[in-house]
């Protein structure tokens, strides 16, 4: 049996919007030009692929069986088609980038800017998110690159793993916070206000703020765990300038921040709230050409911050900034 790649897009479409009117406008076709294909495709495989009813249509088990198949395929064949216009110098294609919740403020931005500086006709899709949910799509082709956090990385041949400075994170808060007057704090008095921060903690975050959080019978209750989860940093610094709660950030995510002299960042430095943070990409899979330079201007954009808050850090921290003290009993 041999199916048409077209008819494989044609049903991939029809999935996503649940709709033959808007697939077929997606997909720049009559809607009875679609529907002929699907039928073509039905006929193909000998079964039926799609449920029609009022309330839209859905793959049948034997359609999502197909769907799940052709995905990979149909990825392919896309790579194919780009690379084949890039050797022949005919178009870019589009960029797609995952970003994790706190390198799309840290890096993303200035190495796109620096990217349209260098060629201002290229095209480019973000996509902000945990970057545990950002790795799936990266596996379906639907992304070309993510910048996130490795630590949440199993060592995988799939993936190719470019590596960024790691990023000590701070617990910060509001100027006139009640913390923000004491010389030494521990962990356990910083999480007793509520904390805000990204979702899908990795585990090394997750469990000394869960132990921390764990108070003796009598006293009363801490937050346990995050209070507000987002994956926007402008959110959590908006909430925390307005508040009494605290957000995990890296001095990066701060810098023009610090103009504004909006917050404070508290003297605790934990070791385990150092990111590790890099670019990913699929091992086996050519970008497309601004790829490349993308991945180039991330590491240059990196490289220039480790400078600018290495120094910043010296001039504003210098003496403030305390290791975690030493638990009783060691």
């Amino acid at each position: 049996m041999e199916i048409d790649l077209r008819h494989l897009r044609h049903a991939r479409a029809l999935a996503e919007h649940g709709n033959f009117g808007r697939a077929a406008w997606a997909l720049r076709l009559s809607q009875p030009a679609l529907s002929r294909s699907i039928a073509e495709l039905e006929r193909q495989v000998g079964t039926r692929l799609f449920e029609r009813s009022t309330a839209g249509i859905e793959p049948t088990d034997m359609g999502s069986l197909l769907l799940e198949r052709a995905g990979e395929l149909l990825a392919r064949s896309e790579d194919l088609g780009r690379e084949m216009e890039a050797l022949q110098g005919r178009g870019a294609g589009a960029l797609r980038i995952g970003a994790g919740t706190y390198t799309a403020e840290m890096v993303a931005g200035d190495a796109l800017a620096a990217l349209l500086r260098e060629s201002p006709d290229v095209q480019a899709r973000v996509v902000v998110d945990n970057v545990l949910n950002l790795l799936p799509l990266l596996r379906r082709r639907e992304l070309d690159v993510v910048i996130g956090d490795a630590s949440v990385i199993t060592e995988d041949p799939e993936f190719h793993i470019t590596g960024l400075a790691p990023r000590q994170g701070y617990f910060v808060c509001r100027k006139g916070h009640p913390l923000s007057k004491q010389p030494s704090l521990t962990l356990t008095d910083i999480l007793a206000f509520p904390l805000v921060s990204t979702s899908r903690l990795p585990p090394r975050l997750l469990g000394p703020i869960v132990a921390a959080t764990r108070r003796p019978l009598g006293l009363a209750d801490s937050h346990a765990g995050p209070a507000i989860t987002c994956e926007s940093l402008g959110i959590m610094k908006t909430v925390v300038a307005g508040s009494d709660a605290i957000a995990i950030l890296p001095l990066t995510a701060m810098v023009r921040d610090r103009d504004s002299s909006l917050f404070t960042v508290l003297p605790l430095v934990e070791p385990w709230l150092q990111g590790n943070f890099a670019i990913i990409r699929l091992a086996r899979r050519t970008p497309p050409p601004s790829g490349d330079a993308f991945v180039r201007l991330l590491l240059a954009t990196d490289a220039e911050l480790t400078r600018i808050t290495g120094t910043l850090r010296d001039r504003l921290f210098a003496g403030r900034m305390r290791a975690r003290p030493a638990r009783r009993g060691k």
